[in-house]
């Protein structure tokens, strides 16, 4: 890595809260250490649902996410930035046929945005969705499709030449992930305290028992124990997706050793071995 260009993250996701409730810990803990951190959110997340009262004040659920968004990022102490994209909801949802959202829009379309974001940003690393979504969500393996065209493309210059920046090319891609024996332990967990895994998530609509990155895929471990706290404080903002329960409701000890680290698939490059850190040896 050349010695006047500074350790640079962007990490690329579909919803607001996506920052938050994924890998929240990961990026409040680089930025915390003096990497430069952006954020891209692709999609406005109208889509959700929420309580009544959330949007009392707001002109639409995808404003009060907008808002709660911004003071996530700035409790993350990242930089965000946003495509103009509506949230396509989950698979077989009415919202997929809305001409606005984003699996509807041209995977080149989208691909020429992250282009344009990756040449100004100049990170060295770049995250994003797995290309399952994590849990079969439509934006997320639209994102993932999109950032790996972006990847191809970013640093040939006759690639998007209405973009009109200096080719660019990272170094490394990682994908987050949920691997198969953590979810095991989450789901023994759920159990315990009565909660059923087949129904997670504020819809109750996400089955984690299908869910899991084999854990051969698991290249980057990351200590984020010291930095839970930020990723709870950060969550919170996104009240309206249920952020203020999410954290709260099991011993803290319990907390540490399920959510003390997160983890992480190296796409590109091919890893050599296990990490602990996305900028090792760069």
């Amino acid at each position: 890595m050349s010695s006047n260009q500074p350790q640079t993250l962007l990490a690329i996701l579909a919803h607001p809260d996506d920052e938050s409730f994924g890998p929240g810990g990961t990026l409040a803990k680089y930025a915390a250490q003096g990497v430069k951190v952006h954020i891209c959110i692709v999609t406005d997340g109208a889509a959700g649902s929420t309580d009544p009262e959330h949007i009392v004040g707001y002109e639409s659920l995808a404003h009060r996410r907008a808002d709660e968004l911004q003071g996530a990022i700035k409790v993350l102490g990242a930089t965000l930035h946003t495509l103009p994209y509506r949230d396509s909801g989950m698979e077989g949802s009415e919202h997929n046929e809305n001409p606005d959202c984003l699996v509807q829009a041209p995977l080149e379309e989208v691909a020429c945005h992250i282009v344009r974001l990756l040449r100004e940003v100049k990170p060295q690393v770049v995250l994003t969705h797995d290309p399952t979504g994590g849990y079969f969500h439509p934006d997320h393996i639209r994102v993932n499709q999109a950032v790996e065209l972006a990847w191809e493309k970013a640093n040939d210059p006759a690639a998007y030449p209405e973009v009109a920046l200096p080719p660019w090319q990272p170094q490394r891609l990682f994908w987050t992930a949920l691997p198969r024996t953590w979810l095991r332990r989450l789901i023994w967990m759920l159990r315990l305290f009565r909660q059923d895994p087949t129904k997670f998530g504020r819809n109750k609509d996400i089955d984690i028992t299908r869910l899991g990155t084999p854990d051969e895929s698991i290249h980057c471990r990351i200590d984020v124990g010291p930095y839970l706290a930020v990723k709870h404080e950060a969550s919170r903002h996104h009240l309206s997706q249920g952020g203020g329960r999410i954290w709260g409701w099991m011993p803290k000890f319990i907390e540490q050793r399920l959510f003390g680290s997160e983890v992480y698939t190296q796409a590109r490059p091919d890893a050599p071995r296990a990490r602990i850190d996305f900028f090792e040896g760069l």
